[in-house]
């Protein structure tokens, strides 16, 4: 015979509540032996979550997303709403958030930013953050789904029609609501910076200070101005490109944003986040990447026109399929000229 429900509840209370297991059903809490823990894989270890600003409206997550983009990724527009894909075997009681819709081999978009785990100076849940659910796409007629629509009973009795796991990118919906969505889109934030198994911080690679020659954006490829570069200032840095040689002799890449005359941090070794032109699926991680001959981006194909130079800039490291500037481990070699 199986586990009661009084068992499971009794069981996964003392779990949840007070951080202790055991299957004993009429021991309390306090005299159980054995603490209870959850296993968490590096990913999802985020070391840069404490850089995550508190949002209490979307206005200001959006912002926030702006300053911040690469730890926050803003996915709170209708024009760039996921549309979920049921969990097969489930009976469409659970969705789930890959980065290619109803291909179960593509990245899970995880790690959405949990409104609790950013709290306002009063303490109130950062609300900016939270996820919207759509039935139907929001941009071409979507249905809002409210907290509380699918909700039955009330008092200690009251259970909700739909859960959002925002760790997992997972939507739970309850027997009874599940036909009432049929075709489950979010919008919301995502967590996109270190975490465990890729942690970007100053131990961990080189970095100094520059002075921009242009506009310049984080994760930009960068080299410096010679005398051969007309109407621009030699030793200040520009966008890289591997059309030619000289464009292609790269020293680092941006790690912060600036206009032509502002002071610019540069990463010439280690790890650290670089664009490129798509996102690069989590499956091409451990590549070769080098630079490209669109002006400061990388690529994971060699430049083989007539002139072009091949830099190589290091190995992909980060990529997930949904972040255009993932972390790589940086490792530059000379231009090879044609």
């Amino acid at each position: 015979m199986g586990f009661s429900n009084q068992e499971r509840i009794n069981m996964n209370s003392k779990a949840l509540a007070a951080a202790v297991i055991d299957a004993n059903p009429i021991a309390q809490w306090y005299e159980s032996r054995n603490a209870f823990s959850f296993l968490v894989d590096g990913n999802s270890v985020l070391t840069e979550f404490s850089s995550v600003p508190a949002a209490g409206s979307l206005s200001a997550a959006q912002t926030n997303a702006t300053n911040n983009p690469t730890i926050i990724q803003d996915k709170s527009l209708v024009t760039d709403a996921i549309r979920l894909t049921a969990v097969a075997g489930t009976n469409n009681s659970t969705w789930i958030a890959y980065s290619t819709y109803n291909d179960a081999s593509s990245a899970v978009l995880k790690n959405w930013i949990q409104p609790q785990l950013v709290p306002q100076s009063s303490g109130a849940a950062s609300n900016g953050y939270a996820i919207v659910l759509y039935d139907g796409d929001p941009n071409s007629g979507g249905t809002e789904i409210t907290t509380t629509d699918g909700t039955t009973g009330s008092g200690s009795s009251k259970t909700v029609g739909w859960i959002f796991q925002y760790s997992t990118g997972i939507l739970l919906l309850s027997d009874d609501f599940k036909s009432s969505v049929a075709d489950p889109y979010i919008m919301g934030f995502r967590y996109i910076g270190a975490t465990a198994t890729s942690a970007s911080t100053t131990s961990q690679r080189v970095e100094f200070s520059l002075v921009a020659d242009a506009t310049i954006a984080i994760g930009d490829v960068l080299r410096l101005v010679t005398s051969s570069d007309v109407g621009l200032t030699e030793g200040r840095v520009v966008k890289a490109n591997a059309s030619t040689v000289s464009g292609a002799d790269c020293i680092g890449i941006a790690n912060s944003s600036g206009n032509q005359g502002d002071s610019i941090n540069v990463v010439s070794e280690g790890l650290v986040s670089i664009k490129f032109g798509s996102s690069p699926a989590s499956s091409s991680n451990g590549q070769t990447i080098f630079l490209s001959t669109t002006d400061g981006q990388a690529t994971l194909t060699a430049p083989t026109a007539t002139n072009n130079a091949v830099t190589i800039l290091g190995k992909l490291v980060g990529a997930s399929g949904s972040d255009d500037t993932p972390n790589c481990v940086l490792r530059i070699r000379e231009p090879i000229g044609p």
